[in-house]
């Protein structure tokens, strides 16, 4: 690795991994112009901020927990006015899918008994999986089957689709949820997630990448959080996004109202009345 980013030039390198010294060196023996990354906010940075051109110190050593903005550092610095030329406002995330992805994933969704553009995405069940869809920045962000099974039950003109993230969880699925006119899709990668959704006629998630997707791919979804806060901090301007979050009045994700989240669900209808 080291000889392939030593025998290239690079005008800049990014880095978006926590440094420390050792990190810090890994980056300094390459022959980019520009070395930048983020730095311990604790006494692991020692000396790592000689070694590179620009360093940001994050509030925390988990810089997840600041949400949608947690690199605000970063973009900021990389659109900042250089060379007689203005700053650069960042675009929003925007997601391309191949057309080969595509078809593997539609080939799934089908198997499952789904039809594109008539199904809605489930993702964020609870798993003890190590492949777990946990989100970094938030460590109550995974719902029971038992309340996926409630909310399930409230979907209608549309067929839930179970993301399941072993191949294991498809047993606890067919299980619990009663709810028989539902798939189960097993999801390995982002990519497949986002193609995945990019079929769909929308999205109900935990605080788990498949927001984010979803608002990449400009799909309408429905976002489950523990608190009202967390809804701030992970998807900003959520009406702007075709986003409506639903957060537990308890500060437990487990307690959301399913109540409020079918009433939500008018979000689906709206968006086929626009095509």
């Amino acid at each position: 690795m080291i000889g392939v980013m030593k025998n290239r030039y690079y005008d800049l390198i990014l880095s978006t991994k926590l440094a420390g010294l050792g990190h810090a060196s890994f980056m300094f023996m390459s022959s980019a112009r520009d070395k930048v990354s983020y730095i311990y906010p604790n006494v692991n940075a020692a000396g790592a901020g000689l070694l590179l051109t620009e360093t940001f110190t994050p509030d925390s050593t988990n810089l997840s927990e600041g949400g949608y903005h947690m690199y605000h550092q970063m973009l900021d610095w990389l659109g900042r006015p250089i060379y007689n030329v203005a700053r650069q406002p960042v675009p929003p995330l925007r997601v391309s899918i191949s057309r080969k992805l595509k078809e593997y994933v539609q080939a799934k969704y089908r198997a499952a008994g789904a039809e594109k553009g008539k199904y809605i995405v489930i993702h964020g069940i609870e798993s003890d999986s190590k492949a777990s869809m946990q989100s970094r920045g938030d460590t109550d962000s995974l719902l029971p089957l038992e309340v996926w099974d409630q909310i399930a039950d409230v979907i209608s003109g549309f067929k839930p689709v179970f993301v399941i993230p072993h191949a294991k969880e498809r047993e606890n699925v067919e299980e619990i949820i009663y709810n028989e006119d539902i798939g189960i899709v097993l999801i390995t990668t982002p990519g497949q997630l986002a193609a995945l959704i990019n079929d769909s006629a929308g999205v109900i998630a935990t605080n788990t990448a498949a927001i984010q997707l979803a608002n990449a791919r400009e799909k309408p979804s429905i976002a489950l959080f523990g608190s009202e806060e967390k809804g701030k901090v992970f998807v900003p301007n959520a009406e702007e996004k075709k986003c409506i979050i639903v957060s537990s009045k308890t500060g437990k994700l487990k307690d959301i109202d399913v109540g409020a989240v079918k009433q939500a669900m008018q979000i689906f209808d709206m968006s086929l009345a626009l095509v």
